[in-house]
């Protein structure tokens, strides 16, 4: 267990033969083991299945299970007997009635790829199964499908090493807990001996950074509201209002659907069902140039390929939402308001360049997402939507940032913020909305928000007073 960030996913990683470790040993049935690479792991009977799952759609369930691993007769394909053999299969997991072996993959629900991923490792007779969050996508009765399979798995001598955010699936299922925070490891209990309030507080342990210096923001007008706003499978029946003057924060998990409900609000995405209001009006936006019209900037989450031409100059990178208003006759672009703009927000946001013709992609991180930022200002947008703005920026950049968040909404502007870091949305926000797992699962106030409180909203946990 552990936040967003804590290192689950590098240790997947190291653990499976993708990345190389620089310190320690990784050590199975007592021998040191060196991996060259994921083949490596495999062969020696170690198995991932990831979130996002590694189904071939396109072809069979047994195709799938014996990808990589295929029967042959000579110099052909024994396609009857690995169909019989993934029939088998299907059968020792009890599942055959719902999953036949010539079943086309992409044509199964998530739950039943699921089954195909550890047939899959049951077939490769793996020794170690690592499942990273592998309920995200599942319904109850599914879970505990999927748990059946993992009490199967256990039976035969499989050690399983169970990555999940849910406390609930945690005590449900697991003996031992690890949790990681920051990269290291806190602490290791068999789960008789360890509470949900107890790793709940190991996973959080620590003081929010200095640099999180929250200005007092007066909250004025409505800006954004939207409601019962839904976009199925993704999320459903959103609902909320930003005011000018105000950060609202969006925490929850990584998957919660926040991203989703953020593009769809920018017109990236159609929505399904709901409204959209800007300063009391409903709007309908077709696509981002829509939004953009009515003052909406977004700095998305990837930067790199959602946020910037990488290729191109600062100057043009910052000038981009507003080009179409600033064009001579002939729609001929004026060159002179883009330098003079240009020059003025590279100083104004002290973004380190040297010059306004330097190409983007050199700057650093930090300093990209002051161009981001700055494309927005430009176009003076009256809203602005934050997807993760600070990821992978450093801490200096981070409280040149924040500043530069709260200059915004001390001039009337409104930002609705997504973060994963715990630490940065209290640190930030004005109030907070908590989503789990496509829905809104709460609301805190600056006052009342925690750590804790944020993870029991955004975690399936009981109630820890």
């Amino acid at each position: 267990m552990g936040e967003n960030g804590a290192g689950k996913s590098t240790l997947i990683k190291i653990l499976s033969g993708v990345y190389t470790p620089t310190e320690g040993k990784i050590l199975l049935d007592g021998k040191e083991i060196i991996f060259k690479g994921p083949r490596d792991a495999l062969n020696l009977g170690i198995s991932v299945i990831h979130q996002e799952l590694s189904i071939a759609k396109d072809l069979s369930v047994t195709e799938n299970i014996f990808l990589g691993e295929e029967k042959k007769r000579g110099l052909f394909l024994d396609n009857r007997q690995m169909q019989s053999q993934a029939t088998e299969l299907l059968k020792f997991m009890k599942v055959d009635q719902s999953i036949k072996a010539t079943d086309i993959a992409g044509n199964l629900t998530a739950a039943q790829q699921q089954m195909v991923e550890i047939a899959k490792v049951l077939n490769k007779k793996a020794k170690v199964v690592i499942m990273d969050e592998p309920t995200s996508s599942l319904s109850e009765r599914e879970i505990n499908a999927l748990f059946e399979q993992i009490n199967i798995l256990r039976r035969n001598n499989v050690a399983i090493v169970y990555i999940t955010h849910r406390l609930k699936e945690i005590f449900q299922m697991c003996d031992r807990v690890t949790v990681l925070r920051d990269g290291c490891h806190v602490r290791t209990n068999m789960l008789t001996d360890v509470s949900e309030q107890e790793l709940v507080s190991s996973m959080v342990g620590r003081e929010i950074k200095d640099y999180f210096i929250h200005t007092q923001h007066n909250r004025g007008e409505e800006m954004l509201r939207v409601e019962g706003l839904t976009r199925n499978k993704e999320f459903y029946n959103i609902s909320f209002t930003a005011h000018k003057g105000e950060i609202l924060g969006i925490a929850g998990l990584v998957g919660a659907g926040r991203t989703e409900v953020m593009e769809t609000i920018f017109g990236a995405r159609m929505p399904d069902q709901g409204k959209i209001f800007v300063k009391g009006r409903q709007v309908r936006f077709s696509s981002p140039k829509d939004a953009i019209e009515h003052k909406i900037g977004m700095v998305t989450e990837d930067r790199r390929t959602t946020g910037l031409m990488l290729k191109a100059m600062v100057k043009d990178n910052k000038v981009l939402p507003s080009l179409v208003h600033h064009c001579k006759n002939l729609n001929f672009v004026d060159q002179k308001w883009i330098k003079e703009v240009s020059r003025e927000y590279v100083a104004k946001l002290r973004v380190k360049t040297p010059s306004i013709d330097a190409s983007v992609q050199n700057l650093s991180g930090g300093n990209q997402q002051k161009v981001v930022l700055g494309k927005w200002l430009i176009a003076n947008s009256k809203i602005l939507i934050l997807d993760e703005p600070t990821r992978g920026i450093d801490v200096n950049a981070k409280t040149e940032f924040y500043s530069l968040m709260n200059d915004f909404v001390a001039s009337g502007g409104c930002i609705v913020m997504v973060s994963s870091e715990l630490p940065e949305v209290l640190g930030v926000a004005d109030r907070i909305l908590v989503m789990r797992e496509g829905r809104i699962s709460g609301e805190l106030s600056r006052e009342k928000a925690s750590e804790q409180a944020i993870i029991q909203l955004a975690s399936h946990t009981s109630d820890m007073g």
